[in-house]
């Protein structure tokens, strides 16, 4: 179902696991897609923005198909939606590094001023760890629906201000240039990941 692009990206990887982690999600996500097109997988045509962010090739007339995915030690979650954007993130926490210290100036870099305060104020590491996770994958998920290459400016967009606990969904505050409304949702992860849902509000 791959395209030779893909097929040609799958063969550069090194080791076979990871290849066939590539496989299998680009081949699920065609599948995905198909079934919500109502179109062969083998025929769909995949086109990425200046930052990488996927798409299907334009098409004239019909409802516009959005998507995103996000892959982090063997899982994968897939973000569909009709005529807006969306971006979805899954980290898992051995990505982070354990050192407090290491941890404190990556925070320092990625927080805002006021979500930095209150992950400061977190009472031990393992919260503070928890809650970094969070604002990383929020973070992402953000960059990833908006398609604008905007994770240079994560400390100046605020999505963490609940760092004590996982909160249902959050409006984001854009940074400035970046038009649009958005809504972030946190979302169940396996234990030990995070996972985040970004998706464009429209107007009815």
């Amino acid at each position: 179902m791959l395209a030779p692009s893909e097929r040609q990206r799958a063969a550069r990887f090194h080791f076979e696991r990871d290849r066939n982690h590539y496989v299998a999600c680009r081949g699920l996500l065609r599948e995905l897609l198909a079934s919500a097109l109502k179109r062969p997988a083998a025929t769909l045509v995949l086109e990425y923005g200046a930052h990488g962010k996927p798409e299907i090739a334009a098409e004239t007339g019909g409802r516009r198909p959005r998507f995103n995915l996000s892959h982090s030690e063997g899982w994968v979650m897939f973000a569909f939606a009709w005529d807006r954007e969306v971006g979805i993130d899954l980290e898992s926490g051995t990505r982070l590094d354990p050192d407090e210290n290491n941890l404190a100036a990556l925070a320092r870099r990625i927080l805002s001023e006021r979500e930095l305060a209150v992950w400061q104020g977190l009472p031990n590491a393992g919260l503070r760890h928890a809650a970094f996770l969070r604002a990383w994958t929020r973070k992402e998920a953000f960059a990833k629906a908006t398609g604008k290459g905007v994770l240079e400016q994560w400390e100046r967009i605020e999505l963490v201000l609940d760092a004590v606990a996982p909160n249902p969904s959050l409006v984001v505050r854009p940074p400035p240039g970046q038009p649009g409304s958005w809504v972030v949702h946190d979302l169940a992860a396996p234990s030990g990941f995070a996972a985040a849902l970004t998706i464009e509000q429209k107007e009815n």
